[in-house]
């Protein structure tokens, strides 16, 4: 699967940006967050914790950014993941079965735009957070959702996941305590503009009245592919303790308030990530962006089976009447999007579309 990346590309193994992010107290509760989820998935979920497992460094493509580092959650995970720079994404072949991160700001040339715009319509997923709404999603998917020019302060404010039986969402909640969103001074609130197609999957009554629209996380489809795009960020830096049950001791709050199995509260039992200073409330909310994210990485390697079959056809043939450099080689997988007598219309799995002689399928 690495020839879905541009081998003359340099890519990086650790983020690019190496700033610090988040306090030591967060920094343990995404420790402990992560080892809640594995064990949760390979407890109560083990199918899925198997595809977390075969997910290849080539599935997900992460975009470094200065103020988040998803790549810190994927290796905390155990996630396989690749990581570039902003300004490299223009020029990547990015394959129509990958998962696209990019982290806060999101900021990338109009080639990286476009790229992004072409790898969606293709099938790719793309999952973003904070600045990149602006960014990337208003520019390349102009007409879903805009930031709504109320910047955030330095903020934690309590969510409300949705009731569904979205995959998204699953075992997104520790208990019946709403998990906490932190927001970083001057994050962009999510203002939805077609609400036919966006799906808001966690909102904030407390965003809402402090900053003028509720949504957290929304999701929408653009052509084949997906967009999940988040407030705030996929790193958990803050959070705040506001009631008596989030003051809890986060070990206590395992074994006696959560819907863990029991299979999972025995294999948790003990932990030493679950020490004493650590609290109820700073676990669930690191848990809760860590689990989402989770479950997208399981979503997407799932959906690569619907990828090869929307991209069944291969060219058999050389295209001669092609123009220099527009004819695609022998071999490429393509889908069929229209027909014009004896001229067939293709889009190959990067996202580029062509006119081909229907003889050459």
């Amino acid at each position: 699967m690495r020839t879905f990346l541009t081998a003359a590309l340099v890519l990086f193994a650790t983020p690019v940006f190496a700033q610090e992010l988040g306090d030591a107290k967060m920094k343990r509760a995404n420790k402990a967050a992560s080892t809640v989820v594995r064990e949760r998935m390979a407890q109560e979920r083990p199918a899925d914790a198997a595809v977390l497992q075969n997910v290849e460094s080539a599935d997900i493509v992460v975009v470094s950014g200065q103020y988040d580092k998803v790549e810190d959650v994927l290796q905390t995970l155990g996630i396989k993941h690749t990581v570039v720079a902003p300004h490299q994404v223009g020029a990547l072949k990015l394959n129509a079965k990958q998962l696209l991160i990019v982290d806060c700001p999101g900021n990338m040339d109009a080639a990286g735009i476009e790229r992004v715009r072409k790898f969606v319509n293709a099938g790719g997923y793309l999952y973003t957070t904070d600045w990149a709404l602006l960014e990337v999603v208003q520019k390349a998917f102009p007409g879903f959702v805009e930031y709504n020019g109320q910047a955030t302060q330095n903020d934690v404010v309590e969510v409300q996941v949705k009731e569904s039986d979205n995959n998204l969402l699953k075992h997104l909640t520790l208990s019946k305590e709403n998990p906490k969103w932190w927001l970083e001074a001057s994050s962009y609130p999510i203002r939805i503009l077609n609400k036919d197609k966006v799906d808001v999957l966690i909102t904030s009554r407390e965003m809402k009245t402090k900053y003028g629209d509720a949504p957290i996380a929304v999701h929408f489809r653009y052509g084949d592919g997906q967009v999940l795009h988040i407030a705030s960020h996929f790193y958990l830096q803050q959070n705040q303790t506001r009631t008596v049950a989030e003051a809890k001791k986060s070990s206590a709050y395992l074994k006696e308030d959560t819907a863990l199995s029991a299979g999972t509260k025995k294999a948790l039992e003990g932990r030493v990530e679950f020490s004493d200073d650590l609290v109820a409330g700073d676990l669930s909310s690191a848990y809760a962006a860590q689990q989402m994210t989770s479950n997208i990485v399981v979503e997407r390697k799932k959906d690569q089976t619907r990828i090869d079959t929307m991209y069944g056809k291969a060219i058999k043939a050389p295209q001669p009447a092609a123009p220099k450099g527009q004819g695609l080689d022998v071999g490429t997988r393509v889908k069929e999007l229209e027909r014009r007598g004896e001229q067939v219309k293709v889009r190959t799995m990067e996202g580029e579309e062509r006119w081909v002689p229907a003889s050459s399928l």
